[in-house]
């Protein structure tokens, strides 16, 4: 019964394995039925793509580390705390947390730690007024005109404490004047602003 004879892309596969299994030029011709100088054409390519390969290897190897920033958002992004990255890449607290901020920034989430470390008591206060907004159709503008009013009304209220007391103090000084004075007499005050009378 006659073989098959192999084709081209298989007899270049059987010179590569009885290569790798060192088989002499003279050996691997007998088996491949193959000429010498195929034979040296295929070595040689072999060899090139060998060295390529290894060459590629070295180099996936020898790629360097990345920075300290790039470790540090890295760390970031998969859930570490300031103080985690701290101490896993042994740097300064505050570089960390310079590499915090900027990692906030980069995901755009800076301005909300901001507000966060800023009013991070006030938040239930403050989701409760949100809730009484939404239920209320109540507007962030119409908020905010409130608070000035407050603002008006709060700084009248010490205006009329502040007159109160000068009064009270213009009072006790007139009664005091009249006792240490005796029989002199002393002018009436006049007539008192209306913002007196209550």
């Amino acid at each position: 019964m006659s073989e098959n004879p192999l084709n081209k892309f298989e007899k270049h596969a059987l010179v590569i394995r009885l290569l790798k299994e060192e088989k002499t030029y003279r050996e691997i011709c007998h088996i491949a039925h193959i000429a010498p100088r195929d034979i040296k054409r295929i070595a040689k390519e072999y060899e090139r793509k060998k060295r390529l390969e290894s060459k590629n290897r070295k180099q996936k190897n020898l790629t360097k580390k990345p920075s300290i920033s790039t470790q540090s958002f890295i760390l970031y992004k998969e859930g570490k705390q300031i103080d985690d990255v701290k101490v896993l890449l042994d740097i300064p607290f505050k570089l960390a947390s310079r590499y915090w901020k900027q990692y906030l920034k980069s995901i755009g989430m800076f301005q909300s730690y901001e507000f966060y470390r800023d009013y991070q008591y006030d938040i239930p206060t403050l989701l409760s007024i949100n809730n009484f907004m939404k239920k209320n159709d109540v507007y962030g503008n119409d908020v905010l005109n409130i608070v000035r009013q407050i603002q008006d009304v709060i700084s009248l209220n010490k205006m009329i404490s502040n007159l109160k007391e000068e009064l009270k103090q213009t009072k006790n000084n007139y009664s005091l004047n009249q006792n240490t004075m005796g029989n002199h007499y002393l002018p009436p005050l006049g007539p008192l602003p209306n913002y007196f009378n209550w």
